[in-house]
């Protein structure tokens, strides 16, 4: 387990080496901006602050009480406001052992919100979310704890969270009408590049399709996610091709370029390098020692 003084930031270059991973309340501030994926759940938990969290292609604009789930391998960042606090629990786990043992009925149960909905919110309000917490702090104090059945009572923690996180799902559905124009705008922007990314885009033509100027949508963009425009589409094409290292043996790294959306593959491979910290060549070669950070 990682301690509330643990960057979770670490989580870019490491692999889970564990079945789950707890950061509990924790203050640590971060860079806004810094994009991440893993290939593990995620379970995120917004205690106090102001933060604007981009998932995929969809944009939160937390209250205290939040509780995102996360299917680790879409791209997400967050966004903390300057000055102010960023307050969260981060759960990271495997749902392949979660589940182990487990009836395939139990299995659809506990991970059908992260498979299904993929990326989804709920306000945790009242009862609801002094039990969600009571549970988080459980976990917390089991992991420091010297009991002999520690780890099997926190995972029966875990499968207690996920089983109520299902309940909660059933019904629940985003709020769309709290979010701002300009949230909006850039939510629309997000999706275009997620169906574009593939494509030759450029700062006009995202401007022409959302109708709005190109100086508006750099500086709305900003303001919102804490980065740029192509920095995040950079970032999504990056991941693409991580994911296409990984999944697609067959394919050259010329194929993958292209179909991340790269043009020239000089230009790809130098940017893959500055930002997952080694060529394509390797990180595919390096097979599962490397997670999809």
């Amino acid at each position: 387990m990682t301690s509330s003084s643990n960057k979770i930031s670490r989580f870019d270059r490491m692999q889970l080496n564990k079945p789950f991973d707890l950061t509990y309340h924790s203050e640590q501030p971060i860079l806004s901006g810094q994009f991440h994926s893993h290939p593990f759940y995620e379970i995120f938990y917004f205690h106090e602050g102001r933060c604007t969290y981009l998932i995929g292609d969809s944009i939160f604009a937390l209250k205290p009480g939040d509780l995102l789930l996360m299917n680790g391998l879409v791209l997400h960042c967050p966004n903390v406001e300057p000055g102010s606090r960023y307050v969260r629990s981060i759960l990271h786990f495997d749902p392949s052992w979660i589940c182990k043992g487990l009836s395939d009925t139990a299995k659809s149960i506990m991970l059908d919100p992260f498979e299904t909905l993929r990326n989804h919110r709920i306000n945790l309000v009242g009862t609801d979310r002094d039990e969600f917490e009571g549970i988080l702090a459980d976990i917390n104090r089991l992991s420091v704890s010297t009991a002999g059945f520690r780890q099997e009572r926190m995972t029966l923690r875990i499968q207690e969270m996920l089983y109520m996180i299902a309940d909660w799902c059933r019904a629940a559905v985003q709020d769309q009408d709290s979010i701002s124009e300009k949230e909006r705008h850039v939510q629309h922007v997000v999706s275009f590049i997620e169906g574009n990314y593939m494509n030759d885009l450029t700062l006009e033509r995202i401007a022409r399709d959302m109708h709005i100027t190109k100086h508006y949508l750099s500086t709305l963009f900003k303001e919102v996610t804490g980065t740029t425009v192509f920095t995040y589409l950079y970032h999504r094409r990056i991941n693409q091709a991580k994911i296409m290292l990984r999944l697609n043996p067959q394919l050259s790294i010329t194929d993958i370029s292209q179909a991340s959306g790269f043009k020239h593959l000089a230009h790809f491979s130098r940017l893959f390098k500055a930002t997952v910290g080694m060529t394509p060549e390797y990180y595919r070669k390096s097979g599962d020692e490397l997670p999809l950070t």
